[in-house]
């Protein structure tokens, strides 16, 4: 009886250390989203960031309202079966991810609060749409799955009231990851509220009709349109007689460093992204950017203007200003105003025609050289001291 006493506790032993090293393997659900968000930020972004604290809450429906900041950017997520949950991320995380989108670097906050924008939640809804995306295929827990699944970027919602009257449910999960952005530049908090499953609800999925579980919304419609998009290599001005005298077989000049900056525009001519030129199975093809090209292509020449996604700029005269402070000129009135000044191989005005400008007779009022009286009575000045000697004494 010892002996299998014995074997039992041994066995009892390795039995329970494989479930605690299997447990410790067990993809849950904050470990999935601390993988799952470094991922994503630097797929999309090229931006280092490490959940470096998950919390995970149980709140009631009419308690959601407390937990949200109106200085934080609201967004609303669409879920399925007509669902919505929850996003809230803290300003400071906010200006990170602006930050990297814009100049590619991401600096230390310095405090500064501003309101945010539809902007900012632009910017942040391709992040959350994928997290979501590829967190739940790597969860092991089918509810944790379930609790995930389907939802995605909805709206910006302007404050936490209106925020809160838009989630109905009864109970929420409330997802708080504290993440680290660009190696200890930026500390902050996103917040995610999912709706938790209504166990008072008198059937299940599986007992509602096929249509029912799928209701349409807004957002299928757009984005089930189509977007035509054309890519422009470069641009150029030609006269207008020489557009007319091209036939085929002539050659345009391309802009030099146009193939690695192919533009992608709308039918409207607004600039969505950039590409470069390259070829498929035979046939040109453009690779979009999902880099800013100027990380690492810096445009600063005034020839790079056309490629620079910024609105045209006028500088105003402000109050202060004179008339005669220096203004802009163009290469025309610069040309015309070199060809108003005088030659300067021009002859040089004679002496009668100077006398007459000074309204003066030169020959009436000078004395002539003939009436200085002869020199030869001056006095000998050999007596004056030397005065390289006295300089040097």
């Amino acid at each position: 009886m010892g002996e299998i006493a014995t074997t039992h506790t041994v066995l009892g032993r390795i039995a329970a250390a494989g479930r605690e090293e299997r447990r410790a393997r067990a993809m849950t659900l904050p470990k999935a989203m601390r993988l799952t968000l470094a991922k994503v930020a630097d797929a999309l972004m090229d931006l280092p960031i490490a959940v470096i604290g998950a919390v995970i809450d149980k709140v009631a429906g009419d308690g959601i309202e407390q937990h949200l900041s109106d200085t934080a950017l609201l967004m609303l997520l669409d879920g399925p079966a007509g669902h919505v949950g929850a996003a809230a991320f803290e300003p400071v995380v906010v200006g990170g991810l602006i930050q990297q989108q814009t100049v590619g670097i991401v600096s230390a906050d310095m405090g500064d609060e501003r309101a945010m924008t539809r902007t900012d939640a632009a910017i942040c809804a391709p992040l959350i749409d994928m997290l979501f995306e590829r967190v739940c295929p790597i969860l092991e827990n089918p509810d944790d799955a379930s609790l995930l699944e389907g939802f995605r970027f909805g709206a910006k919602a302007e404050d936490a009231r209106a925020l809160g009257m838009a989630l109905d449910a009864q109970d929420y999960a409330l997802i708080r990851l504290t993440v680290d952005i660009s190696r200890g530049a930026r500390q902050g908090e996103m917040v995610f509220v999912l709706p938790l499953p209504d166990p008072s609800a008198s059937h299940t999925d599986e007992d509602e009709p096929e249509d029912a579980k799928r209701h349409p919304q807004m957002t299928d419609a757009v984005m089930s349109l189509n977007a035509d998009l054309n890519m422009v290599l470069c641009q150029m001005h030609l006269p207008l007689n020489a557009l007319q005298a091209l036939s085929v077989g002539d050659e345009l000049p391309v802009t030099p460093g146009a193939f690695p900056n192919v533009q992608i525009v709308t039918r409207m001519g607004r600039v969505v992204g950039r590409g470069v030129v390259g070829h498929v199975d035979g046939a040109r093809a453009v690779k979009p950017l999902r880099k800013p090209s100027h990380a690492s292509q810096p445009l600063r020449r005034v020839s790079d203007e056309p490629m620079v996604e910024m609105p045209m700029v006028e500088e105003i005269a402000g109050p202060n200003r004179r008339a005669t402070d220096e203004v802009d000129v163009t290469e025309a009135e610069i040309e015309a105003a070199m060809n108003a000044l005088p030659s300067l191989d021009a002859p040089e005005p004679e002496a009668d025609g100077a006398a007459d400008i000074l309204g003066q007779n030169t020959e009436a009022q000078l004395p002539e050289v003939k009436d200085v009286p002869a020199l030869e009575d001056l006095p000998d000045l050999a007596d004056l001291p030397d005065l390289a000697a006295e300089q040097a004494r």
